[in-house]
């Protein structure tokens, strides 16, 4: 026991409080007891309000909410994987700190975390997304909680939005016809876009799994395309960061129909041709919708889209990228294919996440269902 008898016949009592989330050294409190008996009863009175939040008042100190903030971005760099930490950082940086970076931690209430929801409210942002905010104000003060920094959680009165359904934008098979007739098959930089946005639009896979797919990856005897990594938005040297696709369920082999696995191989003769003009040799490991010697870039790939609907006076609806994936999955609810298909092949943890995702789009059965009860009479 870290109790220790002084010279002068009284008793010193050097008492551990965990450790400061802040500076990341242990916390101690050191007192002087006039026996033996009392230094016990101090020693075990501290560690026992320690233990049930009623920490000494010297030791809480006014930790501002930008030192909390930074510990628990350095928290999260340790637990999570590089894409999912840039994303929190992103937020923290540009959404959170803003408007708390003045504030002391134990002042923040209740009612300056409604205030600050509010805010974010007005500007029109999606309540899926401000959920995703507050859940990282919510992790901030649960550490203040855990540390004994506060005795009451002032988030603990917040509910979550309700979700509001997104009017999810797709494009049907004759929009998306439309849209790939302006490309020119004689023309390299339209031929990769054709192979690129039909790929996208046959298989709904992500923008980050498709450009992280290599030639390795495509079987081209049985058209299966093997989904095991993504490109992320980290700069890596001359690159971008390749890791572990979103979650485990997103480890999938997918069977591509026989007109894409034909593009895809008139794509990869291409290709060959065009990377040796810039001495780049064509092996198993190049990706495949690797047009020259960088990397695709996301945002014109995707801002294509809407330029293109512009300049072609097409007459359909500009999407983005991801909007391609829920095309196809439009396409194949209106195919009738099965809910369980349809999330295997998404890379969905389960046919809940689907329906929660895709569900309004799914056709109403009742009235099968009552034409079926009809025929039982």
């Amino acid at each position: 026991m870290p109790i220790r008898k002084l010279s002068n016949g009284k008793y010193r009592v050097d008492i551990s409080l965990g450790i400061d989330p802040i500076t990341g050294k242990r916390r101690r409190k050191t007192k002087i007891a006039n026996s033996s008996k009392e230094a016990e009863e101090i020693y075990y009175s501290t560690r026992r309000d320690y233990h049930n939040g009623n920490l000494p008042s010297s030791l809480k100190k006014s930790y501002s909410f930008t030192e909390l903030t930074e510990r628990f971005l350095a928290i999260k760099k340790r637990e999570v994987k590089p894409t999912t930490y840039r994303t929190i950082e992103n937020i923290v940086n540009s959404r959170i700190l803003p408007y708390f970076k003045n504030s002391t931690i134990k002042w923040i209430t209740h009612h300056d975390i409604f205030k600050y929801r509010e805010e974010l409210q007005k500007d029109n942002l999606k309540h899926s997304y401000i959920n995703k905010v507050m859940s990282y104000v919510t992790g901030i003060f649960d550490l203040a909680i855990e540390e004994n920094l506060l005795s009451e959680h002032p988030t603990k009165k917040l509910k979550n939005l309700s979700d509001i359904e997104e009017n999810i934008k797709f494009w049907t098979p004759e929009q998306f016809q439309k849209f790939i007739t302006i490309f020119d098959d004689n023309k390299y930089k339209d031929f990769f876009k054709k192979t690129y946005y039909t790929f996208a639009y046959f298989t709904g896979v992500r923008m980050g799994e498709q450009l992280a797919l290599e030639w390795k990856d495509f079987n081209k005897y049985t058209n299966e395309i093997k989904i095991n990594k993504t490109l992320t938005k980290i700069k890596q040297g001359n690159d971008f960061l390749v890791t572990s696709p979103k979650t485990s369920s997103s480890y999938r082999s997918i069977i591509v129909n026989k007109k894409l696995s034909s593009l895809l191989k008139e794509w990869k003769v291409q290709q060959k041709e065009e990377l040796e003009k810039y001495g780049i040799e064509q092996t198993d490991k190049t990706r495949i919708f690797k047009f020259n010697h960088r990397t695709p870039d996301r945002t014109y790939l995707s801002e294509f889209i809407k330029h293109a609907c512009e300049k072609y006076n097409l007459d359909i609806p500009p999407i983005n990228i991801h909007a391609l994936r829920h095309s196809h999955v439009s396409l194949l609810i209106n195919s009738g294919e099965d809910i369980y298909i349809i999330s295997q092949r998404l890379g969905h943890k389960s046919t809940s996440t689907t329906y929660d995702i895709y569900g309004h789009l799914f056709p109403n059965r009742q009235k099968e269902l009552a034409n079926r009860l009809d025929d039982l009479f």
